[in-house]
């Protein structure tokens, strides 16, 4: 798939209908699943689709005006920040996948847990978020429309507020950093909880080296742990569209002590450019 131009063309869709998803369909994601179910350390996180039936009590989800729901994507991680950042960032890349196929798809954070005993969740695990999956109500645009509107959806931050030079702190331009400029620009497209866009990026030119950091811009969020979701659903996105333009790289974390967090930012985590694509930058 042309992953910028799927990542352009996904927007949160709240007005689903209910025409089942086919076999096919559903047996194409689960392949994909079980294909990308390693995380970014190693973890691996198994992910499921859950079909409701016409006949089972609808799960509430007011939020958005959100109707129609009865297909999920679902999995469970570890209570940990960066379990949270796996977990996101495997979401994600089914999420694209999904849309790659023509289907909708809208992520969501507060919902009933208790709505799915088909998936077992051990103890120290939990149900981090889902993402509704189906057809989209194309009967209702002009709902879509409002909704977006009031919740700021299609709004994004400029580079200058989210990409850094690691040495000097001044803002990025796409100059700087060249092939991966098209990396950054995903990530700045990427959803996150109530558009926050909780990810601060900084390049260090001398290592060839992107360090991610985690910034709390909504207290709520925060502690719910939906800005560690965020994280992993950018970084998907950079590593996704790196993949396609042939820069190849790994994902590194260092120890805290080893790198210099600005003020109010949490470090993550670490992309690391091979030697062969350092001359892209």
């Amino acid at each position: 798939m042309d992953i910028k131009k799927v990542i352009r063309k996904r927007k949160s869709c709240r007005s689903f209908n209910r025409d089942v998803v086919n076999y096919g369909l559903v047996k194409i994601l689960n392949n994909y699943i079980l294909e990308n179910s390693t995380s970014l350390n190693g973890e691996v996180i198994k992910l499921h689709i859950v079909e409701k039936s016409s006949k089972e009590k609808k799960m509430k989800l007011d939020y958005g005006a959100i109707k129609g729901h009865h297909v999920y994507l679902l999995g469970t991680s570890d209570t940990s920040g960066f379990s949270k950042v796996n977990y996101g960032y495997l979401m994600e890349k089914v999420v694209l996948k999904a849309t790659d196929m023509r289907l909708a798809t809208c992520w969501i954070g507060y919902f009933d847990k208790d709505y799915f005993p088909e998936v077992i969740v051990e103890k120290e695990k939990e149900i981090p978020g889902i993402v509704i999956l189906g057809f989209s109500e194309r009967n209702r645009p002009t709902l879509e429309k409002i909704v977006r509107f009031s919740l700021k959806a299609s709004k994004r931050n400029e580079w200058k507020q989210l990409f850094f030079n690691y040495k000097s702190d001044l803002p990025l331009s796409h100059k700087q950093v060249k092939g991966y400029a098209d990396s950054l620009d995903m990530v700045r497209l990427a959803p996150s909880s109530g558009n926050t866009q909780p990810w601060r990026v900084f390049f260090d030119e001398s290592a060839a080296e992107f360090h991610f950091f985690k910034k709390a811009v909504n207290k709520n969020y925060e502690k719910t742990g939906m800005h560690y979701i965020d994280l992993g659903i950018a970084l998907s996105h950079f590593e996704m569209t790196a993949v396609q333009n042939k820069l190849s790289g790994s994902w590194k974390i260092y120890p805290n002590d080893q790198i210099t967090s600005p003020a109010e930012l949490e470090y993550i985590i670490t992309w690391k450019c091979n030697k062969k694509t350092t001359a892209a930058l």
